[in-house]
């Protein structure tokens, strides 16, 4: 499988009107995704996670983020139109990461550190970039997916770092 090509689990509906919407709705088949297993282990929290999750389609231009008030994943209805299947896909796990963050306390704007070294970031980021690889991405792809524009070179090069040695601890503490 290329990259670009996904899983019919990993499609979105991509007919809905801007407004808000059940993860599900978005996601109609994101319980079958092996990338879950990465943002809630447990069984039954992953459920809860999937059943309560929303999301907000905006209109206009940007990509996605949480809304920590509502809490909601805020997409941009332009990037929801023409994002590539696999951008969306992995943005959305990772946008779901940081609701479960959320939701077990954790501060996602802590301001204390700088984007790319913020560690609810790399989370995301990691379950995406794990995600990723899993789908076959390469080394040159995962770069470009972790590229935004409010991130220079170095910006992206020093998340890179953070989220192999995130992936490395992960690793080490599930002993493979």
């Amino acid at each position: 499988m290329r990259p670009q090509e996904v899983p019919e689990y990993a499609l979105l509906r991509r007919d809905l009107e801007v407004g808000h919407h059940k993860y599900l709705d978005v996601f109609p088949r994101a319980s079958e995704s092996p990338g879950l297993a990465r943002i809630e282990p447990d069984a039954k929290k992953r459920a809860e996670l999937l059943r309560d999750a929303r999301v907000y389609l905006k209109a206009g231009g940007g990509f996605a983020y949480v809304d920590v008030e509502v809490p909601c994943i805020v997409v941009a209805e332009e990037y929801f139109r023409t994002g590539s299947d696999l951008d969306l896909y992995l943005d959305m796990l990772h946008e779901l990461t940081h609701i479960r963050q959320h939701a077990e306390g954790m501060d996602l704007w802590d301001e204390r550190y700088a984007y790319v070294d913020r560690p609810t970031e790399i989370e995301g980021y990691a379950v995406a970039v794990e995600e990723g690889r899993r789908l076959g991405m390469t080394d040159d792809e995962v770069v470009t997916h972790l590229s935004n524009p409010w991130m220079d070179t170095e910006d992206v090069h020093r998340l890179v770092a953070h989220v192999r040695e995130w992936i490395d601890r992960k690793s080490e503490r599930v002993g493979r």
